[in-house]
């Protein structure tokens, strides 16, 4: 049998397309290996590659094992995670819903479920489609995301209630741009010296596009350094070329410097500034979160209407049903533990914990680069949002635009979480077929 004929009846055995390419050209190169090795110890050009071939063994048993190793697998165990914290979080916006109007109770939750479904089935498409397909157009989906966003910006001054419900999440819009910018910087590191240009140039105007989109330094920021870190990453890896690793490190390092003087010169000017007395009330209560009026004011509410609710009492027309819009975005974790007690928000927060657990292992085992600075940049935003989320109900960081994914209620914000969970399946599930 000579070369061809083999690996025709090998590749008829693997099943996943995209793994075959890879596969045969492995084993055409052992082949064509062994057999100038035979060649060298005196065999003819048919009968070296004959001999060759016969060495690699059965095709159909070979192609078989292949198609073992080489086919996409589900993460189940991430799967079923993230379907846990799902039907927690709807749970826990039907708690939330205390009111005696039941028609409005039920529709809240119905819309709550059903951004939830049609997040599922877009993390399933995500999950089950080819995300290498980011990093093959990364500079043309990087624009794209881009217009898109501007446009959807100015399309905000348009109030109806479709835009305002996109516009109700600051991350919505914003959270594309950092997928498509991880997918750019995996495509300047074949660029050597003008990839690590070409990646700052795009980081720079995505920022200045986050600004535009959610006129927030603090998501802003969040998108920013997130953005950096892969950049880093990909540094700190020698994928630029190891004789550029040293200069992105250090251009890295700068970045870092100074961004955090400019936030301790904006710190200290608030601060000491007496123009200003607005900003420095504003550090004041960043610096103390858990003493300022604000949050003291509200913890009281919480408990008061954790309490109310657990009396059954009426609270329509009262001050203090304002604050049910609070806790079921806000203060979700704060009501449920003065509603239920310490041991539901304990296993909350754990189940929350391992999550971010097993996405950090999903990208601590990958091989794939573009699948690596994808996955990176979706676990560095959920684990923003959790860890902050978390202290932020606790008093130990101020109240800013985070939100407990897949638990908190949302629409905008639940096709981010579905969308980013989707990229991370889809990492893990094509781990053994895509090498590059």
């Amino acid at each position: 049998m000579n070369m061809h004929s083999y690996l025709e009846i090998v590749a008829e055995q693997i099943r996943c397309k995209r793994a075959r390419p890879a596969v045969l050209e492995e084993l055409q190169g052992h082949i064509e290996d062994q057999k100038q090795a035979y060649m060298a110890d005196g065999l003819t050009g048919p009968e070296a590659e004959e001999e060759a071939v016969r060495q690699m063994g059965d095709p159909v048993e070979t192609g078989t094992e292949l198609d073992r190793v080489h086919r996409p697998k589900m993460d189940w165990l991430l799967l079923g995670v993230i379907l846990l914290l799902s039907a927690a979080g709807l749970f826990l916006q039907w708690l939330t819903y205390q009111q005696p109007d039941s028609a409005y109770k039920i529709w809240q939750v119905w819309r709550q479920g059903k951004f939830m479904a049609v997040g599922i089935l877009v993390m399933a498409g995500i999950c089950l489609a080819d995300y290498t397909l980011l990093g093959r157009h990364a500079f043309r989906i990087w624009k794209i995301t881009l217009y898109i966003a501007l446009i959807y910006r100015f399309y905000m001054f348009i109030e109806n209630g479709f835009s305002m419900w996109l516009w109700a999440a600051p991350w919505f819009p914003g959270s594309f741009i950092l997928l498509s910018y991880a997918a750019v910087v995996w495509d300047n590191t074949k660029k050597g010296r003008k990839g690590v240009i070409q990646s700052l140039i795009c980081l720079g105007i995505s920022a200045a596009v986050w600004l535009f989109l959610s006129s927030s330094v603090f998501v802003t920021g969040v998108l920013t350094v997130i953005g950096a870190a892969v950049f880093c990453a990909a540094a700190a890896k020698g994928w630029f070329g190891e004789r550029l690793r040293p200069v992105a490190l250090r251009i890295c390092t700068i970045a870092a410097a100074g961004f955090m003087l400019m936030m301790a010169v904006s710190l200290g000017s608030a601060a000491i500034s007496q123009r200003s007395q607005y900003r420095a009330e504003r550090i004041e209560a960043w610096m103390n979160v858990a003493e300022s009026p604000f949050y003291v004011e509200t913890k009281n509410d919480v408990k008061e209407l954790a309490a109310a609710d657990r009396a059954g009492r009426d609270l329509t027309g009262t001050e203090l049903e304002w604050a049910r819009f609070d806790i079921r975005s806000t203060y979700l974790w704060m009501y449920i533990f003065r509603y239920m007690g310490t041991v539901p928000i304990v296993l909350l927060t754990l189940l929350a914990g391992v999550f971010l657990a097993l996405i950090m292992r999903t990208i601590m085992r990958q091989n794939n680069r573009l699948g690596f600075l994808l996955g990176l940049s979706a676990v560095l935003f959920f684990a923003l949002q959790v860890v902050w989320y978390v202290a932020m109900n606790v008093g130990l960081l101020p109240v800013t635009a985070v939100y407990m994914p897949f638990c908190t209620q949302g629409g905008a914000n639940l096709c981010v979480t579905y969308v980013y969970a989707g990229i991370l399946l889809s990492v893990y599930r094509n781990s053994s077929v895509v090498r590059c």
